[in-house]
């Protein structure tokens, strides 16, 4: 799967542990944040947002444009119900999205895109909120979306990571807007402390992202171009964690066959994307103490 080729086009607008596994087996259903999830996906209204609007809410988002409450309260008041029902949602601990990493490429990741479709209006939502005068709402809104955001990255490849890495920013600028709009309380700030709690110092699991990515099933390889690409996942899931190993890992990938090379998302761009999460989650941290 070129992986990092298809994220490109969609912001224009592997395998889990045994232990884990049983242990989300053990789940009742109901306690599935996932299903929640996917019913706040079909209460969506006016999802079919045009190009045109994927740009308009991508400069919103960005910071680059600002919010018009007369020109999206209408969108934000329609998906009322979907994103109580995504709120709803975070509240779980588990999150398993059952996708069958056994197709490879052919795994069905349909989830991913309307996850980016659902956090966004969300955080649209959390800015109708903010205009109209409701602080509590739009900082529960916003709490909500940091966790909704790192649910869609939760067992998934470097797709639904990187997707999941542009929802938290999105999330992020719209605290920050919030933060300049209305000073807010120690006890939201703290609402929203609690949020990015368990995002850790990166964020979001790279390391098991680009490891899931590696156990993708792919056409056949013969023996050598096999081993080829198992040495360069051991030398990519090191590199995540240890970015002096960057070096060595891109001599790897310049000397494997081409069959192999076709098969590896650029490491540079996926430790730059780390780093960017990290940093601005440092600063979100900072901004709220």
């Amino acid at each position: 799967m070129k992986t990092l080729r298809v994220i490109s086009l969609i912001f224009l607008l592997a395998g889990v542990p045994l232990g884990s596994a049983m242990a989300q087996q053990n789940v009742p259903l109901s306690q599935n944040a996932a299903l929640r999830y996917w019913s706040a996906f079909a209460e969506m209204q006016d999802s079919a947002i045009t190009e045109q609007q994927a740009k308009e809410f991508h400069a919103i988002l960005d910071g680059t444009a600002p919010y018009s409450d007369l020109k999206y309260r209408d969108l934000a008041e329609k998906n009322k119900t979907a994103v109580e029902t995504m709120a709803r949602g975070t509240a779980l601990p588990n999150c398993d999205w059952g996708v069958d990493y056994a197709l490879g490429s052919d795994a069905p990741v349909e989830y991913v895109r309307k996850a980016m479709i659902l956090g966004r209006i969300n955080v649209l939502y959390a800015l109708h909120l903010l205009q109209n005068g409701d602080r509590d709402g739009a900082v529960r809104a916003l709490a909500a979306g940091v966790r909704f955001s790192h649910d869609v990255a939760n067992d998934g490849t470097l797709f639904s990571t990187l997707a999941a890495k542009s929802l938290l920013i999105a999330n992020f600028k719209g605290i920050a807007g919030a933060e300049h709009m209305e000073h807010l309380t120690a006890a939201q700030k703290s609402v929203l402390q609690h949020a990015l709690s368990p995002l850790g110092q990166d964020g979001l699991d790279w390391e098991s992202a680009v490891k899931r990515e590696y156990g993708l099933a792919r056409p056949p390889l013969d023996a050598k171009n096999s081993t080829a690409l198992a040495q360069i996942s051991t030398a990519f899931q090191n590199a995540v964690n240890n970015p002096s190993a960057l070096p060595g890992l891109q001599q790897m990938i310049a000397s494997a066959p081409q069959p192999v090379r076709d098969l590896i998302p650029n490491p540079q761009r996926v430790l730059d994307e780390k780093q960017d999460l990290a940093d601005q989650l440092r600063q979100m941290r900072l901004l709220l103490q």
